[in-house]
C-alpha cells in the first residue's frame, strides 16, 4: 500500500519507512478506530463519499469506507495531503486557485476559477514542448526569505480535465483509449455530473503519473514564479487578448482566488497561519508582472503560443 501510495504522492511528497515522530499525526486503514473517534466525511461532487475517523487525542486518523484497494489508496493520499498543507498553512503559506507551469522557462501562475481555461492551456503548452506543469489547480506561495521573489510548490492532487479538452487535444478515438485507461476510482461514478447537466462538458480525473506518461513529460514539483495571468475563456473570438494588470487592480484581483483554507476537505487539524509571511507573500505577488489573458477554447494550442510570446516580450529573466 505504502508503494501505491508513493506513486500517487509522487514528485511532490516521497514516502520512506520507518517510524513517525513524536506528536505527528498517522493515517491508518484496515484497523478498528477507538470509540471516542469523531467521524468524518469527505463528499465531493460525483464521488461516493469517503468516511474516515479522527482520534485528536492519539492523531490518528483512521480510512473506514469505501472498500476496496482504488478507493484505500486514494483515500490515505488525501488524508496525508491534507495533514501536510494544514502544516504548510500554519507556517504561513498562501494557497491560490491558480495552476503552475514553467512555461518556456518563465514560471507562470495561471489565477482563475474553475473553467477558467487553467487545465487546457497547461496541457497544450505541455504538448508544445513548451510548458512543464508544476500543479494544475491550487498552488502554495511563499515568499522567498532574501526578498528574490516568490516559490510556488505542487501538491500530489488528480488532475480534473474536461473530455472535449481530451478530445481537442488528442482526438476522439485515442481520447476514448485515454478515459479507459484511467485509474482513479471516482471516474466510474463522474459521468453522472454530464448526465445530470452539473457538468455539461463532463471531466474525468487523470493521476500526476498518468498525466506524465499521457503527455510523455516530467512534473515539476516547484518553481519560482515570474508572473502572474488572470485566465478566463473567451466565448467570442473577438472577446480574445492580453493585457497588462495595472499595480492598483492587482490587489484585488488576487484576493478573489485565495483560498481561505488549505483543503476543500478534513480542515481538522488547525490550520492558523502566521499572518506575518501571509502579508509578505501577497506583497511579493502584486509585485509581480500581472497580466489578463482571454483565449478561445477552439484555438488553445494556437493561443498557449501567444501567451509565451506576450510574456517573454514583456517578463525579464
Amino acid at each position: 500500500m505504502a508503494e501505491r501510495v508513493a506513486r500517487l504522492a509522487s514528485p511532490y511528497l516521497t514516502v520512506e519507512p520507518g517510524f513517525s515522530g513524536p506528536g505527528a499525526w498517522q493515517v491508518i486503514a484496515d484497523a478498528r478506530p477507538p470509540e471516542d473517534a469523531v467521524p468524518e466525511s469527505v463528499t465531493a461532487l460525483g464521488e461516493v463519499a469517503v468516511d474516515y475517523a479522527v482520534d485528536h487525542t492519539r492523531r490518528h486518523v483512521f480510512h473506514l469506507a469505501p472498500e476496496g484497494e482504488a478507493w484505500v489508496t486514494q483515500s490515505l493520499l488525501r488524508a496525508t495531503r491534507a495533514v501536510h498543507r494544514t502544516a504548510a498553512s500554519r507556517q504561513g503559506v498562501l494557497f491560490l486557485h491558480a495552476g503552475l507551469v514553467e512555461l518556456d522557462g518563465l514560471g507562470v501562475a495561471l489565477v482563475g476559477g474553475s473553467r477558467a481555461g487553467k487545465t487546457s492551456l497547461i496541457m497544450a503548452g505541455v504538448l508544445r514542448g513548451s510548458g512543464v506543469m508544476v500543479c494544475n489547480d491550487d498552488v502554495s506561495l511563499t515568499a522567498r526569505p532574501d526578498g528574490s521573489g516568490v516559490l510556488g510548490v505542487g501538491w500530489p492532487r488528480s488532475v480534473s480535465v474536461r473530455l472535449d479538452t481530451l478530445d481537442l487535444l488528442f482526438g476522439r478515438d485515442r481520447a476514448r483509449a485515454v478515459l479507459a485507461s484511467l485509474t482513479h476510482p471516482a471516474n466510474r461514478t463522474l459521468p453522472v455530473l454530464r448526465e445530470s447537466g452539473a457538468e455539461v462538458h463532463g471531466t474525468a480525473l487523470v493521476y500526476p503519473w498518468e498525466y506524465a506518461d499521457l503527455l510523455r513529460t516530467e512534473i515539476g514539483r516547484s518553481t519560482g514564479v515570474d508572473a502572474l495571468v488572470h485566465l478566463s475563456l473567451a466565448d467570442d473570438p473577438s472577446e480574445a487578448g492580453f493585457a497588462p494588470v495595472p499595480p492598483a487592480e492587482r490587489d484585488g484581483l488576487l484576493e478573489k482566488h485565495v483560498l481561505a483554507l488549505p483543503n476543500k476537505h478534513l480542515n481538522i487539524f488547525g490550520h492558523e497561519p502566521d499572518h506575518g509571511t501571509l502579508t509578505r507573500t501577497h506583497d511579493a505577488l502584486t509585485a509581480l508582472p500581472t497580466f489578463r489573458f482571454r483565449y478561445g477554447f477552439r484555438d488553445v494550442l494556437r493561443e498557449v503560443g501567444r501567451l509565451a510570446d506576450h510574456l517573454r516580450a514583456r517578463v525579464p529573466e
